[in-house]
């Protein structure tokens, strides 16, 4: 029959050393919960997930079995696996974008210029896509006015010039939208080379003291600098209010277009004028708008001259805080 022993640890070596021979077999190790050193030549059911240790003849250790793992530690071992599993795949793919790095780009500049490259292309579009506008509106002033000469002499409107009008109104709408999709474009390829050229100095060893001014100056004006977010229908409805005032406002030429969606003057004729066009886009995947004011002058070399003065550019800069004062004037309301 077995016996289990609980004795003082320094007793247990020198038992076993006077132990007969004959009398030698498998003896078992373990420490209980509350501390207690345990030999027996063979280990009791309560006992069996615990950790042992296998003793010789001498007393020495020739094996150990740790202590089976609980439900919740094999839960966290899996858990941890999966941790450093994908550690390491975003290590590998960390590794993978640095030879792409390093395999593109000899030098900063060569970084630098690839992302001067990709905005002016951008803003070169943009260009386009606001030359564009022009046309569209002064087509649509035409139309406007053929419409209303043909209603004064009791002529009933085409189907064609309803359409043309209502066709030119959209591509007006899908323009502003597209211009707003370029400047974010630009945005993200800023950020994206910020962090590239940051990663790439780290992988070269290098200083910060040829840095390109652009990335340590403030932030350079954007289009996207006009650009109001509105949560719902209602807090949208509220600040288109204030979008029409704003044009009525600081727009130079008259009013050519009104509805829920676009409110915009007509294009710039003097080199003096202002053309301000706002535009409603909804989000297609939540409640809420962008609102985008956009300001043209006539492209001439004064109306460009009059673009850049600092009046022309606080009625751009102002536009979103004028929103944002008639919510803080309603909130306290």
């Amino acid at each position: 029959m077995s016996r289990t022993y609980r004795l003082p640890i320094g007793l247990l070596t020198a038992i076993m050393l006077l132990a007969p021979a004959a009398e030698a077999g498998k003896i078992y190790r373990w420490v209980d919960a509350e501390g207690n050193v345990h030999l027996s030549d063979r280990v009791p059911t309560e006992h069996a997930r615990s950790a042992r240790s296998e003793l010789s003849e001498t007393g020495r250790e020739v094996e150990r079995v740790q202590a089976a793992k609980t439900a919740e530690e094999i839960a966290r071992e899996q858990e941890l696996e999966k941790l450093r599993a994908e550690q390491q795949r975003l290590i590998e793919i960390q590794h993978a974008k640095d030879q792409v790095l390093l395999r593109t780009f000899r030098t900063e500049d060569d970084l630098l210029m690839a992302r001067n490259g990709k905005l002016a292309a951008i803003d070169s579009n943009i260009q386009v896509i606001r030359s564009n506008i022009r046309r569209m509106k002064n087509r649509l002033a035409e139309m406007q006015q053929n419409a209303a000469s043909m209603e004064r002499q009791g002529q009933r409107l085409s189907d064609n010039l309803l359409k043309d009008i209502e066709n030119t109104r959209a591509q007006l709408r899908d323009s502003y939208t597209t211009i707003i999709q370029k400047e974010q474009e630009k945005e993200a390829i800023r950020n994206s080379a910020s962090k590239d050229l940051a990663r790439f100095r780290s992988l070269k060893n290098l200083r910060e003291e040829n840095a390109d001014p652009q990335l340590n100056q403030e932030k350079t004006a954007s289009l996207l600098d006009t650009v109001v977010v509105c949560e719902d229908d209602r807090a949208c409805d509220q600040a288109w209010i204030k979008v029409e005032e704003y044009v009525r406002k600081f727009a130079t030429t008259r009013l050519q277009m009104l509805s829920d969606s676009i409110i915009m003057s007509a294009a710039p004729l003097k080199d003096d004028d202002i053309s301000l066009t706002a535009s409603r886009i909804v989000y297609k995947d939540r409640p809420g708008a962008e609102l985008f004011m956009d300001l043209q002058c006539k492209p001439s070399p004064r109306g460009i001259d009059l673009c850049n003065t600092e009046a022309v550019e606080k009625i751009r800069t102002g536009f979103r805080d004028y929103l944002a004062e008639s919510k803080r004037v309603q909130s306290a309301n």
